[in-house]
């Protein structure tokens, strides 16, 4: 009993001093990971194809047509803030409860490249008109 104990134990000793299998590399696997270049690029592509249609829209005829549909809510500011775009924090403060806040394709701190930057102030300001006409139906 013993010498089959110590047996063991040997046994088990000596797999664990065995080097780690070594993870074979992503790209071996067919896995591309994108690197940080190549996203960036693509969120560019992207919001140079959204700032055209985002330009065509206008925030005050599709915040009318949401709140006739049922569907009240704030756009957001970029960021962690706890404002949004085009109603003073004092007044938000009172509705903030009154109807959630979300958020544009791309509002974000984040930013990808000079593309994303026309993007993201078309959506500001977008976004300040749509809170305007939000804020008497949130009241």
């Amino acid at each position: 009993m013993k010498a089959t104990l110590c047996a063991l134990l040997c046994a088990s000793s000596l797999s664990a001093c065995q080097a780690p299998a070594t993870p074979e590399p992503p790209e071996k696997k067919g896995i591309h990971i994108p690197s940080a270049a190549e996203i960036s690029s693509t969120q560019e592509q992207y919001y140079a194809e959204q700032l055209p249609l985002l330009q065509a829209r206008n925030a005050s005829v599709d915040a009318t047509a949401s709140i006739q549909q049922g569907k009240r809510y704030f756009l957001c500011n970029a960021g962690r803030s706890s404002t949004v775009p085009g109603i003073a924090a004092e007044v938000f403060a009172t509705v903030r409860d009154k109807c959630p806040t979300e958020c544009l394709d791309g509002v974000t701190d984040a930013l990808y490249g000079e593309n994303h930057r026309r993007y993201l102030a078309v959506a500001l300001d977008y976004s300040a008109q749509w809170n305007k006409v939000m804020l008497t139906a949130c009241r």
